[in-house]
This record gives C-alpha cells, sequence and structure tokens, in this order.
C-alpha cells in the first residue's frame, strides 16, 4: 500500500485522527495516516508555495513519528487551463503506474478545487486502466465532524468514487443493452452483501443480489446474440429471461435499494423496460406474442442496434402469418410450416419486400450495387417499428398455412400476482412456479395446467372449463391490513394458504325470479 496526499498552505492544528477504531495526534493527516496504515510508500503532492510554508514541519514530525522521510511531487497552482491540464497529466501518470498494490489517496489538504479537480483523475484512471485499488480519504477537521474531545474522523470517500464505475456501467447498459459491466458490479456487491447477511442474519432470507445479475446477464447475452425465443418464450418449467429478470429484479428491489442507491433508482426504468416482454403465451402466434415482438424490435431501436431491430422485425412478421408450432424455437419448432409462413409473407406486399431488402442490406455489410447509407438505413427501421407495432394490435391474417401435429405440451403451473410478497412467499413454500404474470391470458390454459391465485370467479371458471386445475391463495386478514402490499412474512402471518376450487359456470338465468 502507498499513501498519496496533498499539503496545503494552511494553518494546520494538531488533533487526534481517528481512524478504523485508531487514533494518532498529529499536526498533518498525513502523519496521521502514515502511522495508522503503515503504507510502504508516502507520496505529498504540494505547490512550490505549500512546500515552502510547511515542507520542513512535515519532514521532521514525519522523523518524530519515527517514519520514513515522504517524497515530495510538485504539482502548479492550476492558475490556467494549460496548469491544469499538466497536473492532469502529471497525477494520472503518477496514479496510474503498472502497480497492483493499493493506493490511499487522502485529499484533506487539497488546495482551492483539487479535492473535486481529483475526482475527475481517478475516474479517468479507473476508465482507462486496469483498475488498480485506489481509495479515497478525507480527513474532517471541521467543528461539526470533530468530536468533543477534539477527535477528527477521517472517512471513506471510496464509495462515491466507485459510484462513478457504477454510472458508466449503468449508462452502458441502459443506452446498449450491453451489461456484462454493470452484472459484474452487481455480483461482486451481491457476494459482499451475502458474506456480511451470513455472519448477521440480519434479515429472515438470503439477498438475492447475485441472483439478479445472473438473469441481467443472461438476458443481455440473449439480446446480443438475437435469442428471441429465450428472451420471450419459457424454457420447460423455467419462464422467460425476460420474466426470470422481471422476478429477479422484484425479489432484489429491497437489498438493491438498501445497499446501491443510484441503481434502485433505474429500476423502475428498467422494469418498465422488460414488462412488454414478458407473456404468459409459450408462442408468438397471438397478440399477445406480436405485442412483445413490436416492444422488442422497438427496444433493438432504441438502443441504436439497427442490425438486430431489422431482423425481428422481418421474424416478427413472419409470425404473423405462421401457426404457434412454426413460432416456438426449439425441439418441436417445425420448419416447413415457418417456410410455408415466409413464402406467404414473400408475396404479401411490397412494404414487406423493402423490409427483407432493408434486412438483407445491413446483414450483408453493404455489400451490394447500390447500398443504402446509414441514414436511411435508421429512417425507414423507425417506419417499420410503428407499422409493426400498429399492426401488432389488430387481427391477426388468416393462417398460411395449417398448423401442424404437434406433441402437446407439459403441463404447467401458472402464479398470478404482481406482488413481490407473494412471489417471495411462494418461493419460501418450494411452489415449483413455471409462469409468474401480473394478469392471465386464459387462452393459454390447457388440460393438466394449474393456476394459482386470485382471479375474478369468471377466470376461475373459465381454466376448470378448460381442464386445470384452481388454486386460489387464501387468507385471514384483518381489516386494517387490507388494501396495502402485504411482506412475505405477514403473508405468513395471516396464514396465507392455498385452497383448490372448481368453479362452474351455471347456464345464464334471472337472479331474481
Amino acid at each position: 500500500m502507498r499513501l498519496v496526499t496533498f499539503l496545503g498552505t494552511g494553518k494546520y492544528d494538531i488533533t487526534d485522527y481517528l481512524y478504523d477504531n485508531r487514533t494518532y495526534r498529529s499536526q498533518y493527516v498525513a502523519v496521521a495516516l502514515a502511522k495508522l496504515c503503515s503504507p510502504s510508500e508516502v507520496v505529498i503532492l504540494a505547490t512550490q508555495k505549500a512546500e515552502e510554508t510547511h515542507g520542513q514541519a512535515l519532514a521532521e514530525a514525519f522523523a518524530q513519528a519515527g517514519l520514513g522521510a515522504p517524497r515530495f511531487e510538485r504539482i502548479l497552482d492550476g492558475r490556467s487551463t494549460d496548469e491544469l491540464w499538466r497536473n492532469f497529466t502529471h497525477l494520472t501518470e503518477l496514479l496510474r503506474g503498472d502497480r497492483e498494490e493499493e493506493t490511499l489517496l487522502d485529499i484533506t489538504h487539497g488546495f482551492r478545487s483539487l479535492p473535486f479537480y481529483m475526482g475527475a483523475v481517478v475516474a479517468f484512471v479507473r476508465a482507462v486502466t486496469v483498475k488498480t485499488p485506489i481509495r479515497v480519504l478525507y480527513g474532517a477537521f471541521d467543528f461539526e465532524a470533530r468530536s468533543e474531545n477534539n477527535q477528527t474522523p477521517i472517512w471513506e470517500l471510496t464509495p462515491f468514487v466507485d459510484l462513478l464505475d457504477w454510472t458508466q456501467a449503468l449508462d452502458l447498459f441502459l443506452r446498449s443493452g450491453h451489461a456484462d459491466p454493470l452484472a459484474d458490479r452487481v455480483e461482486e456487491l451481491g457476494r459482499l452483501i451475502a458474506r456480511e447477511w451470513a455472519t448477521t442474519k440480519a434479515e429472515p432470507t438470503p439477498p438475492r443480489i447475485r441472483e439478479f445479475a445472473k438473469a441481467l446477464r443472461a438476458f443481455a447475452e440473449a439480446l446480443a446474440t438475437v435469442r428471441v425465443g429465450a428472451l420471450l418464450l419459457p424454457n420447460g418449467k423455467r419462464g422467460s429471461l425476460a420474466q426470470q429478470l422481471q422476478t429477479e429484479l422484484q425479489l432484489a428491489r429491497r437489498d438493491i435499494e438498501k445497499h446501491l442507491p443510484p441503481l434502485a433508482q433505474v429500476l423502475d426504468r428498467l422494469e418498465a423496460t422488460i414488462a412488454p416482454l414478458v407473456i404468459a403465451a409459450d408462442h408468438l402466434a397471438g397478440a399477445e406474442g406480436q405485442q412483445a415482438l413490436a416492444a422488442l424490435a422497438r427496444l433493438y431501436f432504441q438502443l441504436g442496434r439497427y442490425a438486430e431491430c431489422g431482423i425481428v422485425l422481418r421474424e416478427g412478421w413472419v409470425c404473423r402469418y405462421a401457426p404457434p408450432e412454426a413460432t416456438r424455437p426449439g425441439p418441436d419448432f417445425d420448419e416447413k410450416a415457418r417456410e410455408c409462413a415466409e413464402r406467404a409473407l414473400s408475396g404479401n406486399s411490397g412494404a414487406m419486400q423493402r423490409l427483407v431488402a432493408l434486412r438483407n442490406d445491413i446483414e450483408h455489410a453493404g455489400f451490394r450495387k447500390q447500398p443504402l447509407a446509414a441514414a436511411p438505413i435508421r429512417e425507414q427501421l423507425e417506419e417499420f417499428v410503428a407499422a409493426f407495432a400498429q399492426v401488432a394490435t389488430e387481427s391477426l391474417p388468416n393462417e398460411a398455412c395449417p398448423p401442424s401435429e404437434t406433441t402437446p405440451r407439459q403441463p404447467l403451473t401458472y402464479f398470478v400476482t404482481r406482488h413481490t410478497g407473494a412471489v417471495e412467499w411462494a418461493a419460501r413454500q418450494g411452489l415449483k412456479v413455471d409462469r409468474q404474470v401480473d394478469h392471465l391470458d386464459v387462452t393459454t390454459i390447457q388440460p393438466g395446467d394449474t393456476v394459482i391465485g386470485v382471479l375474478p370467479v369468471n377466470l376461475a371458471a373459465e381454466v376448470c372449463a378448460r381442464g386445470g386445475r384452481f388454486f386460489a391463495l387464501s387468507l385471514d386478514l384483518p381489516p386494517e391490513a387490507r388494501g396495502r402490499e402485504l411482506s412475505a412474512d405477514e403473508l405468513e402471518q395471516f396464514g396465507a394458504r392455498l385452497e383448490e376450487y372448481c368453479v362452474v359456470r351455471k347456464r345464464q338465468s334471472n337472479c331474481c325470479a
């Protein structure tokens, strides 16, 4: 470890500097930190005037404390733009190096704007070099921070420096959909919090931040490789990657809000991005699947990923002409029905031919006699995104090909709820849920399926009429607990349980007769 610290021209009083539950009395914070942290090297950043004012006294204070002599590094006053940039170059070279050891950067005696200025220096170094550890400290020598017995706390400002990295990672994900830097940081935070929880057990359940990071990474990887089926459709008993990310986000929200406020501020934005991609259907031929495809194409366009946008638009149009089994990638995918739908699309209209030509132009990198320029590609894609979003809400065309005989899918378990507490309660009970949805599309229910939740009686009857089983989530709810969000603990407290009902719709009659 090395210590890099500033020296100014001010009058420094003797105080007891407090760091890591230990104190050392000195006029200079550099001496105190050198005694408390035992760095292998101490570098003093000082202007000529600062060194003339305090240099000799500081060197004597080091000697009196039994410490080796510090190394002085001259910096300029920063009275002009040129001097500021020369300081910037000097300081970045000083902090970069090839060293792997930790650097303590103390800004207590920074002159004028230097403490703020060093934030830019540290951000630059961390952005363009291997992440050598840099910690930032500040001795809060003022009447408000000092204790009654003249102890001056040395504050750890490193979390706010880390915030610069978080900001870059968040910005990258929200602007492009690339999540590796963000997922790396979330996983690192999750490991730290998990270790803390294992020691303290302060919460009844372990934190789920790492699970959120894994779901975020899986979603981003599928987004990068245009795995439309994985993004939008369930995988066996697991939900789609969009649904998994939505669920893990909801379960991790409390931990994120507690430990990482900057990320918590964008959770609503992230959830709003994911929500249109979460569907109950297991195919993309219906209206729900079409609207999800439209949302995915729009997301790609907003992220500036025009090649992927063109691919999704073209395949989305094919899905409009295809039976369900030709819109479901995987072992049961019907290639012949897909080919039939593609032929029907290709002869449908000139607009579709334009879309196919646009997609081909992008995929073949413009290797043609009349390649489109970038601006027309963007403009045309924007038009096609709007057009597909419009038709996604309209009735579907007649099937271009008859549905093929397919093997019936395995029964699924649906959990109908939009409440995080209910999702966590179900996880505690060990319930195996294939799809957690806010609203149930009852047309997706097939014989043998199970639906859990609180449904209107007409939907419960429809579930049973389609051969499904309906389990109501029942509670012994006191009046004062009604009308508000309940936690998993409160659900257990109020006797949450599943009760099966068979609901039958009788023939319409006059209830008053």
